[in-house]
């Protein structure tokens, strides 16, 4: 009997000194399974960004320049010259702007990234405001681009644009958004575009703040969607490229001013449709700041279920990413704002997202967010996110695993 008890003794002792839980549900280990490890993410700017980094930045995209396999980025600028990035492979970029784009200083809002041409090479559009010329920037097979501005037919106060086949002719075309009428070019071939916005979108005078495309009624033909200052807009795809204004009969109404800088299309509840993710700002009296959760209905109506999926998010979106953070299989939320601040959303798998922000940024990150862009920069298999901010140096953070 003593022997017994000694030998219980011994066993729970070791147990305790090894940290064993043998009551935890996941292995013994009292969470992840062996591999599981949680992610966060670290501020690498001051190693991994160009000194000169301090741009007035508006936008920021990844692609790959120069085919090497890494993730380049592309950013549009504020009455400067727009930039070029070049991943060394590790998360380390070099700015080549100088060598690869035309110095011309636009206003450029965004960036669209297409082969315009069909020659298998990437190529850029940057939309400008201030009635400038927009910036088109055909690629000459080795990234670097000629200047092909004079192709694009029409000037205005541009904020967004979006590449797209709407005419399903096999040439990318281009949505614009615009302070004013939004504008639809048809690409005729070799990049050269025209004007179609008379004959293909309704007549609608707004600020439209951000665009997207997708097929939101599932038959397979593209919609357009704005962000507006004024009421947000759904365009339908009534065929051949032709849209009409169907706004009132698919979103939901509120009984406030909705002003929305943001538009994303995403698959949040994984059920094979597409739903609408509206990031909003309060600078307009009686503007309502909270963040919009739309979930379609399966052909292209949605309801409102932000109260139920979202926290509260009321701090001025300017950009939203949804793209799988944590490896599981759904899209989680990286929330970006205006007056200073990241935000992330894990997502648990039907649509439901709880703020993670504390383990998962660095402390006391607060930038002035105008636009983010999530991307495996450094080869790593994991999401890393680079931040376009307004007002001081850009920011790019690594993610990393720990155990």
């Amino acid at each position: 009997m003593r022997r017994s008890i000694l030998l219980l003794f011994i066993i729970g002792f070791l147990v305790n000194a090894c940290g064993w839980n043998l009551n935890a549900p996941d292995g013994g280990n009292g969470g992840s399974e062996p591999g599981d490890e949680t992610p966060y993410f670290n501020n690498v700017s001051s190693s991994n960004l160009p000194d000169e980094s301090n741009f007035q930045s508006n936008a920021a995209k990844a692609v790959d320049i120069n085919k090497d396999n890494n993730l380049d980025l592309v950013l549009a600028i504020g009455l400067q010259q727009n930039k070029v990035l070049i991943n060394n492979g590790n998360g380390l970029f070099n700015d080549e702007s100088s060598d690869r784009l035309a110095t011309r200083n636009l206003n450029s809002q965004d960036i669209a990234i297409a082969d315009f041409n069909t020659d298998g090479n990437i190529d850029l559009f940057f939309p400008s405001e201030q009635n400038q010329s927009s910036g088109l920037a055909i690629n000459n097979s080795s990234g670097t681009f000629s200047d092909l501005s004079n192709r694009i037919p029409v000037a205005g106060n541009f904020t967004a644009a979006v590449p797209l086949d709407f005419d399903n002719d096999g040439t990318i075309d281009l949505f614009i958004g615009n302070r004013g009428q939004n504008i639809l070019l048809e690409n005729s071939g070799n990049a050269f575009f025209n004007n179609q916005t008379t004959q293909r979108l309704p007549q609608i005078l707004d600020t439209t703040y951000d665009i997207t495309v997708g097929d939101i009624t599932g038959n397979n033909m593209p919609d357009l969607l704005a962000a507006n200052e004024g009421p947000n807009l759904i365009l339908i795809n009534t065929g051949s490229g032709f849209f009409s204004n169907q706004s009132g009969n698919r979103i939901p109404y509120i009984d406030a001013v909705e002003e929305s800088h943001h538009v994303s299309l995403a698959d949040v509840d994984n059920d094979g449709d597409l739903d609408i993710y509206y990031g909003n700002t309060g600078f307009q009296e009686n503007s309502n700041p909270q963040d919009r959760l739309l979930i379609n209905n399966g052909q292209g109506s949605f309801s409102d279920q932000t109260s139920d999926r979202l926290p509260a998010i009321t701090t001025n979106t300017f950009d939203v990413e949804l793209k799988d953070l944590d490896n599981d299989g759904d899209l989680d939320l990286v929330v970006g704002n205006y007056n200073g601040g990241l935000r992330i959303l894990l997502n648990n798998g039907n649509g439901y997202f709880t703020d993670q922000s504390d383990d998962w940024l660095p402390n006391n990150l607060t930038p002035l967010v105008k636009d983010i862009e999530v991307a495996d920069f450094n080869g790593d298999g994991l999401l890393d996110i680079y931040i376009a901010i307004r007002s001081g140096q850009d920011q790019l953070l690594l993610q990393q695993e720990v155990d």
